[in-house]
């Protein structure tokens, strides 16, 4: 799609796994094709970014080539899945990269579901050590304790329909078959779930499925930062978390970490929605040594890092949306956001427009450009109330170092 750097294109991963031949692949369709500089979003994709219409062909060719284009359009903009990070490697009620797979061809395969709006969002966890409890997606299937598989819809937290785990899929598909008929009947009034059922109400979508929810609250913790950075061990899998300030990785970065994974490494790295890779390896002591080399890189290898209490989205002026830079002063904010952090380990979310892109849960503090300056939301999102308007850079270094200082005004 066009952004305002060129056009934006995704590197598509059907689950959370890419190889680092693929990694490589990518970080040179980035140079020779684009500028350079490629995203790895909160939906756990890469997008390269500076395409020009000149290289654009050539761009999805060498995509193809290695396996990360989708067979069409209509395929692309409906295959939206994100699956456990360690999926078919620590201990899981099921294999959320299978599953995935086969969700991803019924999804590009069926011409009902192909009617999915693009935003639409599938989430797998397979109940493993990394907790996908923090990503917000239209349809949710999580292993529970019992050995059972809750399938969860968006905005409705205290309900889930329990099936074994090899019914799952045509529990979520249902759903989703569901959401399609309700949507059309409401000339295509709802994008999301989450605006159907504040619309029509909890059960309106479970009846129009033919499904039976009950009581559950979700029991899943968020996946601490600290088992996401660094050196790390789940049961037999080693690994390394590394990533880049704000998600945007510069090819010669990628290319660095793809060249550790096959050096250290098992050739494998895993996607996650919390922008950061994890390189497999075969013990501890070599996802030491990837550490290491990505220190030498600036990359983020801690989850004490500053640069991760903050997030923000590109701004402009790559998006055409957005109504200011967002990142031009990240680097100052940082110490201070991250004494204000919430329980998920943010605490500032810098927004270009009030659509929120790059997070959509509330934040301690969301800044919102506007023509004169950033509107300071306070416990929200980029949708919230603001509590002040306007206020320039240097308003907002003063209210955030009061808030630092546990004086806010």
């Amino acid at each position: 799609m066009p952004s305002g750097d060129g056009l934006l294109i995704r590197a598509k991963a059907v689950g959370s796994c890419m190889s680092a031949a693929q990694a490589q692949g990518i970080a040179k369709i980035a140079k020779a094709c684009g500028n350079g500089l490629i995203d790895l979003s909160q939906r756990a994709q890469l997008q390269l970014r500076g395409i020009s219409e000149a290289t654009i062909a050539e761009a999805l060719r060498r995509l193809d080539a290695i396996g990360m284009l989708a067979p069409n359009a209509d395929a692309e903009r409906v295959t939206n899945i994100i699956a456990s990070p360690l999926a078919g490697l620590a201990p899981g009620a099921f294999d959320a990269n299978q599953m995935a797979a086969v969700l991803a061809g019924e999804l590009q395969r069926d011409a009902t579901l192909r009617a999915l709006p693009p935003k639409f969002l599938f989430m797998l966890d397979d109940g493993g050590a990394l907790s996908l409890a923090d990503v917000e997606a239209d349809i949710r299937i999580e292993a529970i304790a019992n050995g059972e598989v809750a399938i969860r819809i968006a905005g409705v937290p205290d309900r889930a329909v329990f099936v074994a785990a090899d019914e799952a899929l045509d529990v979520g598909l249902r759903f989703a078959r569901a959401f399609v008929e309700l949507r059309a009947q409401h000339a295509y009034a709802f994008k999301r779930v989450r605006t159907l059922v504040e619309a029509l109400g909890a059960e309106a979508l479970p009846d129009a499925a033919g499904l039976t929810m009950r009581v559950s609250k979700e029991s899943r913790t968020i996946a601490p930062r600290a088992r996401i950075f660094g050196p790390q061990r789940c049961g037999a899998v080693a690994y390394a978390g590394v990533g880049a300030p704000f998600g945007r990785w510069r090819a010669d970065e990628l290319a660095a970490v793809a060249e550790f994974a096959q050096d250290e490494g098992t050739g494998e790295l895993r996607l996650t929605p919390w922008r950061a890779l994890l390189i497999v390896t075969p013990d501890n002591e070599a996802a030491r040594r990837v550490i290491s080399r990505a220190q030498d890189h600036d990359l983020i290898t801690s989850s004490n890092d500053q640069r991760l209490a903050v997030i923000a989205c590109p701004g402009a002026p790559e998006c055409p949306q957005a109504l200011a830079e967002t990142r031009a002063h990240v680097m100052e904010l940082a110490p201070l956001a991250q004494k204000i952090v919430g329980a998920d380990g943010v605490g500032l979310h810098l927004s270009g427009c009030a659509k929120g892109c790059a997070r959509q849960s509330a934040s301690p503090i969301t800044l919102l450009a506007c023509a004169e300056g950033f509107d300071l939301i306070e416990n929200g999102g980029a949708d919230g109330a603001p509590r002040f308007r306007s206020l320039t850079f240097e308003a907002v270094m003063r209210e955030l170092s009061a808030r630092a200082a546990g004086r806010p005004q």
